[in-house]
């Protein structure tokens, strides 16, 4: 699991630079036609560890809707979306330390169906992180953003 949680930490950090990137005019703009702005992705993004989480513990599909929703309105700087991250991660890094072996081998059912154990639950929060960090950084290669950005070591 350490393995693991090295590479979401790696993931977080490099996140946090990419949020420096992101301006005032970028932040509205949509990340392609119809989707979410850049400032709603980013404010997905800083969520995923800790929002992922909950949903590895079986939150429902209402109660991860009032989480999103309550912290919306609260992240309104690049400053506040940094602290937030750490704050994600630094909970699921409490909550797995906790987890004892069989505790890390039962397996949780999302909302939509999906079957995991936690470890499973674990790569899962890496691949999301992966999946919008790539999205954020797509986007703002698109908007011409000249970035000094390592995706992968």
């Amino acid at each position: 699991m350490n393995e693991v949680m090295n590479q979401i930490s790696w993931h977080v950090e490099s996140l946090k630079r990419l949020f420096k990137y992101a301006d005032f005019f970028s932040m509205q703009q949509q990340i392609y036609p119809g989707g979410r702005t850049c400032q709603e992705l980013m404010n997905h993004i800083v969520l995923i560890p800790e929002a992922d989480y909950l949903l590895s513990q079986g939150a429902s599909q209402e109660e991860i809707s009032q989480f999103n929703r309550y912290w919306a309105k609260e992240l309104t700087s690049t400053e506040m979306l940094e602290a937030r991250l750490d704050l994600s991660f630094s909970i699921l890094k409490d909550a797995y330390k906790e987890l004892e072996p069989e505790e890390l081998a039962s397996k949780t059912t999302s909302y939509w169906g999906t079957t995991y154990n936690q470890k499973e639950w674990l790569l899962v929060i890496l691949s999301h992180l992966s999946h919008h960090r790539s999205q954020l950084y797509s986007f703002l290669k698109t908007e011409g953003v000249q970035m000094d950005i390592t995706l992968f070591e």
